[in-house]
C-alpha cells in the first residue's frame, strides 16, 4: 500500500507565477419576451454578475488557498477590469506589487453570458497585444527582482497567449532560472510551446499535445509515442497531460502511465480546472514528490474544482480530505 501524501509539505513554499492576469465574468440573465427590433432575438434581463481572478492570477490564488505563498507577475492596462484585478488580489491577500501597469494595454476580460442557468455564448474583451521592448524589460526586472528577494521555490509558466510570455521573455526566464536552480513547470498554450525547452514539468492538455505532435488524433495507444517525440523538440523531465475525463498521462522519458479518474462527473464545469492542476502540480514537484503522485493529486483536484461553480480555486481542506 502506497504511503500517503504529505500535503503539509505544501505550506509556506513560495511560488513565482508569471504569466496573462485575466478577468473572468459571469452574467446570469433572464428572459420573458424577444426584442421588436430583431426577428427571434431575446431580451436578456441581468439577474447577477460574478467576477472572478482568471488566467494567471486564478493560478496565484490555487497556491494561496493551498498554504503556500504566491507572488505573481503579469501585465495588466488601466482601466476597469484592472482595478476589479486589483480589488480581487487584495481580497484574497496576495501581492501586487509584480504586476505592471501598461496603459497602452486592454486587460483581458472573459465574459460567460447564461440565460436561465444554461450557457449561450462567451464574449472575449482583448486586444491582439504584441509585449514591445519596454513591456518586456519591466516584465523581467520584476521577475529578477523577485527571484532575488523572494526566493522562490517553484516557477509556473501560465502561457494563455496574450503577450506576457514570449520569445524575448520565455528564454530569459528559462535562463534565470536555470541559473538560480529553480524548477519550471509550463502551462502551455498552442503559439509558444517549442520555446519551453529544458524545463522540469510539461502540462498540455490533450488537444494542446495533439497540435505539437501534428497527430489528427491522440489516443491512448500512441500517447508514448508522441510523448518522446514531443520531449525530442523540446527536451522536458517530466510530461503530465491532463485528458479531461480520462484522468491523465504522465511520462518521464522513460516510463509512462495513464492515471484514470476513480468517478465521473456527468456536468463538469471546466473553467479555471488547468490552473488548479498547475499550480497543485507545482506544489508537489516543490515537495519532491513523485511523478505519479503529482499525477494522483492532479486528478483529485480537477474532479474537485470541476464540481464548482464558475472558476473558484482549490483549498488545502479538499485536496486534503
Amino acid at each position: 500500500m502506497a504511503a500517503p501524501i504529505d500535503l503539509t509539505k505544501f505550506k509556506n513554499k513560495r511560488v513565482l507565477i508569471i504569466g496573462d492576469i485575466i478577468l473572468d465574468e459571469f452574467v446570469y440573465t433572464t428572459s420573458e419576451r424577444n426584442s421588436p427590433e430583431y426577428f427571434n432575438v431575446p431580451i436578456l434581463n441581468v439577474e447577477n454578475k460574478k467576477t472572478y481572478l482568471g488566467g494567471a492570477a486564478n493560478v496565484a490564488l490555487n497556491i494561496k488557498k493551498l498554504n503556500a505563498i504566491p507572488y505573481l507577475v503579469g501585465s495588466i492596462g488601466n482601466d476597469n477590469a484592472a482595478q476589479t484585478i486589483y480589488s480581487l488580489i487584495q481580497q484574497e491577500g496576495i501581492s501586487n506589487q509584480y504586476i505592471h501597469d501598461n496603459p497602452r494595454q486592454k486587460t483581458t476580460v472573459k465574459t460567460r453570458v447564461f440565460k436561465d442557468g444554461n450557457p449561450i455564448f462567451r464574449m472575449d474583451e482583448e486586444e491582439n497585444y504584441t509585449a514591445n521592448e519596454l513591456t518586456n524589460h519591466f516584465i523581467l526586472k520584476h521577475i529578477s527582482d523577485a527571484i532575488n528577494n523572494q526566493k522562490p521555490h517553484v516557477i509556473i509558466l501560465q502561457d494563455y497567449n496574450k503577450g506576457v510570455l514570449n520569445e524575448t521573455t520565455i528564454t530569459e526566464i528559462i535562463a534565470l532560472a536555470q541559473q538560480h536552480q529553480i524548477p519550471i513547470c509550463v502551462d502551455p498554450k498552442y503559439k509558444n510551446w517549442m520555446l519551453y525547452k529544458n524545463v522540469d514539468l510539461f502540462k498540455p492538455n490533450k488537444k494542446e499535445l495533439k497540435v505539437m505532435s501534428d497527430e489528427l488524433k491522440i489516443n491512448f495507444e500512441n500517447l508514448e509515442t508522441n510523448a518522446v517525440a514531443l520531449q525530442q523538440k523540446i527536451n522536458f523531465k517530466n510530461l503530465l497531460v491532463t485528458l479531461g475525463s480520462s484522468g491523465n498521462f504522465i511520462f518521464d522519458g522513460d516510463k509512462s502511465k495513464i492515471s484514470p479518474l476513480k468517478t465521473h462527473l456527468l456536468t463538469p464545469d471546466v473553467c479555471g480546472a488547468g490552473d488548479t492542476v498547475i499550480a497543485v502540480a507545482s506544489l508537489g514537484l516543490a515537495s519532491g514528490f513523485t511523478l505519479a503522485q503529482i499525477a494522483e493529486l492532479a486528478n483529485k483536484a480537477g474532479f474537485i474544482v470541476c464540481q464548482k461553480e464558475n472558476v473558484q480555486p482549490i483549498t488545502f481542506e479538499e485536496l486534503e480530505y
